[in-house]
C-alpha cells in the first residue's frame, strides 16, 4: 500500500514539472516587432485540432505580456489558408493583447485544400504590404501545418526571403520535412521544428517562443531590391476614337511613361481640303491619371483634327494625332405608314435621341417645285393623320427632324389611299328556320358596315355595325323562305360598293326520327335523321325520376356528319330518357326525346351437376352474353365459402376435395366486367364411400313454352328413373314449390306464376325414394302489354290531347302528368273503353311528361312515355315603338312601348354603332347576344319553334321587364324548358 501512494506522488510531480516546463517564457527585450501566425486550415486539420492550434497561438502572444503593444511596440497577426488565403487579424487590427486573445479564440474553422505557395504570395503582397509593415521593425511569419502543399511553393518561398521576412515552420505529423526546409529562413535548424500531434505543440512551445522573441529583438532582416533600370520616356500612344456622334465622340490613348504631370487635347476642325482651320482650336488640359475623355460640343458631319500631348513638370512631351470625321444629325428612325384610308393617311415613326425643336412633315408635288402638303409639329410628336387626299392615289411623303444646330436629312416613305371596294368572301350559312348566320372578311380602312335582308314578300330590314364585327346571325326570319342578303363597307360618310346572296331558311329544324337500338345491359345505339344545315348535335341523357341515382345525368357535342352514337358505360336495368338538340352554329334549334330501358343482368342458365363421387362434384352451365368470367362459391353446413373465378369459356369445373355424403349448396353467377349479376344455387349429396353409384341426371332439360303467368319445360328420359321432381322458385326470393310427375312424363306445365318475374326452375330424377343431382334452368315470365302508339297531338298554347292504342283484355289505365323539372305529378284512372284523353290548364312554352300504364285488375302494366312541348298560338302581343340610338354596345335604361309591328312591307334598320338613320325605324327580334353585342335599345322578343302556328311575343311595359324577359326567351332558344 505504501509504495503505491510513493509511485502516485512521483508521477504527479513529474506531471506537475512537464505542465511548469511547457510554460513560455516571458520576453522583454523587445521594442518593435510585426509577428504574423500562417495557419493550415485544410480538411486533414479538423476542428478539434484548429482548437488547438489556437491555444498554442495564444500562449506564444502572452509571452510578449510585459512589453509595449500597438504601433509604437509589438502588433500580432493571424492568416489562415486553404483553398484560399484569409486573413483574419491584420496586423493593424488591435492595439491591446486582450483584443488580440478574444479575437484568437473567436476564429472559424471551415477547411478546404491546402496550398501553402499561394498563402505565402498572400503574406509578401497583402499582409506585410507597404501599407502596413514598418520600416525599422522586424517582420515575423511562423508557419504551422500537418501536411505537403497541393501547389508549388519556391516562388512564395522566395518572396518571403527577398521581403526580409523572417519565417518559421511548425511541421506536426504529416508535413513534408524537406518542403519546410525549402520555406524557412537561415538557419534551417533554428527556423524549423517538427511535432508529433496538434495536441502535443506544448512540447516545443518553449523552444519557439524563446527563439520568436530573439528574433524580435533583433533589427530587421534586409530587404533585397532590384537595380533601377533608366525607364525611357515615350508619350501618349495608340489614340483610338468611339461613340462619334454627331455632337460628341470618345477618345482613348495609352498613358506616357515618366513623370507625367498631365495632358493636353488640341481640337482642331478642319477645311473641306483637309487644313487645320486653326482660329477654330480648342485647348482641353487633363489629369495625368486621365487616358480616355468625351470631346463635346462638335459639329455634326465635321471632320476634325485630335492632338494629346503629355505634359512633364518642365517640359511639354511627345504628342499623338488622329483625325476623326463627326457623324451628321440623326434623322427620324421607323418612319412608315400606320393606316391607310379613303381621303388620309396616318403615320408614325421614332423620334431620334436628343434635344429636338420639332419635325416637318411635306409632300413634295411631282410635276413642280413645291409642296402639295406642309406641316411642322413638336419636338414629343411620334404621329399624326395626313386628310383631305385622294382616293386610290400614291403619295411620296417625308419627314426630318429640325435641331437647334439644324434640319437633319430627310427620311421618305410612300403610301396610297384606300379604294372604294366590296366585301369579299361573303358567305351566308347554317340557315335554320328563322336564323341564318353571315360571315364576311374585314375590309381595310372601313368604319362599318351595313347588313341588310329581304324577303320575298318584299319585306326589308337592315342592321349597322361596327368595324370589329365580320359576323352577325340574323334571326326573326321565316322558315321555308328565300332571303336576299347583302353588305357594303361603311367608311365614314361614304358607302361601298354592295356584296349580295340569296339563302332559304329550312322548313324544319328539328330531329325528325330518333331511334334506340341494340340495347345491352350498359350499352345502346342511338341514331337519328341528318338535319340539313345543322352544325353539330347535343346529346343528352340521364335516368328517369323513377330510376334517379342509378347514374348521372350527362351530355356531349356530337359534329354534323354524325348520325348515330353508341351509349356505353349505362347502368344495368334502368330506365334513360334521352334528348337530341340540333345545334346551328351558336343557336339551340328544338329538341327529340325517347327513352329507353337497359337490359338486367342475366342469370347463368342451364346449371347442373353432371356427376359427382364422395370426394368431387361435377358441374356445367350455359354460356351467357355479355359476360366476363363466372364466380363459382361452394360450402357445406357452417363451413366457410370457397369461391372460384372462371373465364367465360370455362363451361365445366371439378369441385374436388369434398366430404363425403355431405350435402354442398354450389352457386354461380355470371361477372360483368365490376358488376356481379344475380345468383343462381343448388344442392348436391355427395357419394357414401360405399353407394354402388351415383343417379344419372336428367338431361337436356329446357323451357319450351314461356307465357305470361306459365312455363312448359321438357326433359329427355332417364333410364332407371322411377319419376321426376320438378320445382321451381322465384330468382327475387319466395316460396318454393316442387310437384313429382311419373317415369313416362317428359313435360310439365308451371302454372299461377307472376308476370315478368325470374324464376329458378329445376328437374332431377327419383330412383325410388332416392333423388338425383338436380339441373337447374332459370326463366323470366313474359311482361304485360304495354300502350302502344301514345303520342300527344293537337297542342295548343294550354292544352293537348293524348291518343293512344287500346290494349285488349285491360281493365282501365292510369295516365299521369307533370311539368319536366318538378316532381308534383296529376293522375287520372281512365275505362278501358278510351284511346284518347284531352288534358287542360298547362302553361304554354313549358314541356310535360306523359305516361300511361295499362291496369288488369290490381296489376299495372309496364309504362309508355312521351314528352311535349306546349306551342300554341300565345294570346299575348306585344306593342313597341323606335328609341334614340345610342353609340355603345349595351343596353340602355330607355322605356319600351306603344308602337305596333305588322307584316307589312317596311324597311327595318339595327343600329349596334353611332350610325344615324335615315328614317323611322321598326326593330324586329334581335337575340339577348345581338343586344350585348350591338347595343340595341329597341326590342320586340319574339318566341317560335320549328313547328309554331304563329307569333308568340313578350310584353315589355318598361325597362324594368326586361331581366324577367331576357331569361325566358334565352330559355326558350336553348331548348332548356
Amino acid at each position: 500500500m505504501g509504495h503505491s501512494s510513493l509511485w502516485i506522488f512521483l508521477l504527479s510531480l513529474s506531471l506537475s514539472h512537464q505542465s511548469v516546463t511547457a510554460q513560455a517564457e516571458a520576453c522583454r527585450t523587445v521594442v518593435q516587432a510585426d509577428i504574423v501566425f500562417l495557419v493550415d486550415q485544410s480538411w486533414s486539420v479538423g476542428q478539434t485540432s484548429f482548437s488547438s492550434v489556437k491555444d498554442f497561438i495564444s500562449d506564444i502572444i502572452s509571452s510578449f505580456q510585459g512589453s509595449v503593444m500597438g504601433t509604437e511596440g509589438v502588433r500580432f497577426g493571424v492568416t489562415v489558408f486553404a483553398d484560399v488565403p484569409r486573413m483574419r487579424i491584420a496586423l493593424t487590427d488591435y492595439s491591446s493583447q486582450e483584443e488580440v486573445l478574444r479575437a484568437i479564440r473567436d476564429l472559424p474553422y471551415e477547411g478546404g485544400s491546402r496550398r501553402i505557395g499561394l498563402a505565402l504570395q498572400f503574406l509578401v503582397d497583402t499582409v506585410f504590404s507597404a501599407a502596413i509593415s514598418r520600416d525599422h521593425a522586424p517582420k515575423i511569419a511562423i508557419l504551422i501545418t500537418n501536411g505537403r502543399s497541393e501547389d508549388q511553393v519556391g516562388i512564395g518561398a522566395k518572396a518571403v526571403s527577398d521581403n526580409g521576412i523572417s519565417l518559421f515552420a511548425v511541421g506536426v505529423r504529416g508535413a513534408d520535412e524537406s518542403e519546410l526546409r525549402m520555406m524557412v529562413s537561415q538557419p534551417h535548424e533554428e527556423h524549423l521544428l517538427l511535432g508529433t500531434d496538434f495536441s502535443l505543440l506544448n512540447t516545443i512551445l518553449l523552444k519557439l517562443s524563446r527563439r520568436v522573441c530573439f528574433t524580435a529583438s533583433e533589427p530587421p532582416r534586409p530587404v533585397k531590391t532590384a537595380q533601377p533600370v533608366k525607364e525611357r520616356v515615350v508619350g501618349p500612344r495608340d489614340l483610338q476614337v468611339s461613340e462619334v456622334a454627331h455632337s460628341s465622340l470618345r477618345l482613348t490613348w495609352t498613358q506616357a511613361t515618366s513623370d507625367v504631370t498631365g495632358y493636353r487635347l488640341l481640337v482642331t476642325p478642319l477645311s473641306s481640303r483637309g487644313h487645320l482651320l486653326s482660329l477654330q482650336q480648342r485647348q482641353i488640359d487633363l489629369k495625368a491619371d486621365v487616358s480616355t475623355t468625351v470631346v463635346t460640343d462638335l459639329s455634326p458631319k465635321t471632320d476634325y483634327s485630335l492632338t494629346v500631348y503629355a505634359i512633364y513638370p518642365s517640359l511639354i512631351g511627345d504628342s499623338a494625332t488622329i483625325n476623326v470625321q463627326t457623324t451628321p444629325l440623326p434623322q427620324v428612325s421607323n418612319f412608315r405608314i400606320i393606316e391607310e384610308g379613303l381621303f388620309s393617311l396616318r403615320l408614325g415613326w421614332t423620334p431620334p435621341l436628343g434635344k429636338l425643336d420639332g419635325f416637318k412633315i411635306f409632300i413634295p408635288r411631282s410635276n413642280r417645285p413645291g409642296f402639295t402638303y406642309e406641316h411642322l409639329l413638336p419636338g414629343d410628336s411620334s404621329s399624326h393623320v395626313i386628310d383631305s387626299l385622294e382616293e386610290d392615289k400614291k403619295y411620296i411623303i417625308s419627314i426630318y427632324a429640325v435641331y437647334p444646330q439644324g434640319p437633319s436629312e430627310p427620311v421618305s416613305v410612300v403610301g396610297r389611299t384606300l379604294k372604294l371596294v366590296p366585301v369579299k368572301q361573303f358567305l351566308v350559312q347554317n340557315a335554320t328556320t328563322d336564323t341564318v348566320q353571315a360571315r364576311w372578311a374585314s375590309v381595310k380602312g372601313a368604319t362599318g358596315y351595313r347588313l341588310t335582308w329581304a324577303a320575298s314578300d318584299g319585306h326589308i330590314e337592315n342592321i349597322n355595325l361596327g368595324d370589329t364585327f365580320n359576323f352577325y346571325m340574323i334571326q326573326g326570319l321565316n322558315p321555308g323562305s328565300e332571303y336576299t342578303i347583302t353588305i357594303n363597307p361603311i367608311f365614314g360618310d361614304t358607302e361601298g360598293p354592295v356584296t349580295t346572296t340569296t339563302i332559304k331558311t329550312l322548313e324544319s329544324s328539328a330531329v325528325q326520327t330518333l331511334k334506340v337500338s341494340a340495347v345491352s345491359t350498359n350499352a345502346a345505339v342511338i341514331s337519328w335523321n341528318s338535319v340539313p344545315g345543322a352544325t353539330g348535335y347535343r346529346l343528352a341523357w340521364g335516368p328517369t325520376p323513377e330510376f334517379v341515382g342509378r347514374d348521372r345525368p350527362r351530355q356531349l357535342a356530337l359534329n354534323a356528319s354524325t348520325t348515330n352514337y353508341q351509349l356505353k358505360n349505362v347502368a344495368h336495368d334502368t330506365e334513360y330518357v334521352l334528348t337530341l338538340y340540333v345545334l346551328f352554329g351558336p343557336a339551340v334549334g328544338p329538341g327529340i326525346s325517347a327513352t329507353f330501358r337497359t337490359s338486367p343482368l342475366g342469370y347463368v342458365s342451364n346449371f347442373k351437376v353432371t356427376s359427382y363421387t364422395s370426394t368431387s362434384i361435377d358441374v356445367e352451365w350455359s354460356p351467357i352474353v355479355g359476360a366476363t368470367e363466372y364466380k363459382l362459391t361452394w360450402n357445406t353446413g357452417a363451413s366457410s365459402p370457397q369461391s372460384r373465378y372462371l373465364d367465360r369459356s370455362v363451361l365445366f369445373h371439378r369441385i374436388e376435395d369434398l366430404n363425403p355424403q355431405s350435402t354442398y349448396t354450389i352457386t354461380i353467377c355470371a361477372v360483368y366486367g365490376n358488376s356481379e349479376g344475380p345468383e343462381i344455387s343448388l344442392s348436391q349429396l355427395t357419394a357414401a364411400v360405399s353407394d354402388s353409384g351415383p343417379i344419372q341426371a336428367v338431361r337436356e332439360v329446357k323451357v319450351v313454352d314461356i307465357g305470361v303467368n306459365s312455363f312448359t319445360v321438357s326433359w329427355r328420359k332417364t333410364s332407371g328413373s322411377s319419376g321426376y321432381r320438378i320445382s321451381w322458385i322465384p330468382v327475387q326470393g319466395g316460396e318454393e314449390k316442387s310437384h313429382v310427375v311419373s317415369a313416362s312424363s317428359t313435360t310439365f306445365t308451371i302454372k299461377n306464376l307472376r308476370e315478368s318475374s325470374a324464376y329458378k326452375i329445376q328437374v332431377s330424377s327419383m330412383v325410388g325414394k332416392r333423388e338425383g343431382s338436380p339441373v337447374l334452368v332459370t326463366a323470366r315470365t313474359l311482361d304485360l302489354p304495354k300502350v302502344n302508339g301514345f303520342a300527344a297531338l293537337n297542342t295548343t298554347d294550354s292544352s293537348t290531347v293524348l291518343n293512344w292504342t287500346r290494349v285488349a283484355g285491360v281493365s282501365g289505365y292510369h295516365l299521369t302528368w307533370r311539368h319536366i323539372s318538378v316532381l308534383d305529378t296529376k293522375t287520372e284512372i281512365l275505362g278501358p273503353g278510351f284511346s284518347s284523353y284531352k288534358i287542360t290548364d298547362l302553361l304554354y312554352g313549358r314541356t310535360y311528361i306523359f305516361t300511361i300504364k295499362p291496369l288488369y285488375g290490381e296489376v299495372e302494366g309496364p309504362i309508355s312515355t312521351v314528352y311535349q312541348r306546349i306551342l300554341g298560338q300565345d294570346p299575348l302581343e306585344a306593342t313597341i315603338r323606335s328609341l334614340p340610338v345610342t353609340a355603345t354596345p349595351r343596353i340602355t335604361t330607355a322605356s319600351i312601348s306603344n308602337i305596333t309591328i305588322t307584316q307589312t312591307t317596311i324597311r327595318t334598320t339595327r343600329h349596334p354603332i353611332a350610325v344615324p338613320p335615315t328614317k323611322s325605324i321598326t326593330t324586329k327580334k334581335p337575340s339577348v347576344t345581338e343586344a350585348k353585342q350591338t347595343g340595341i335599345t329597341s326590342l320586340r322578343l319574339t318566341t317560335g319553334s320549328a313547328q309554331r302556328s304563329g307569333i308568340h311575343s313578350f310584353i315589355i311595359h318598361s325597362y324594368t321587364d326586361i331581366s324577367t324577359a331576357l331569361p325566358s326567351l334565352c330559355k326558350f332558344k336553348c331548348g332548356i324548358y
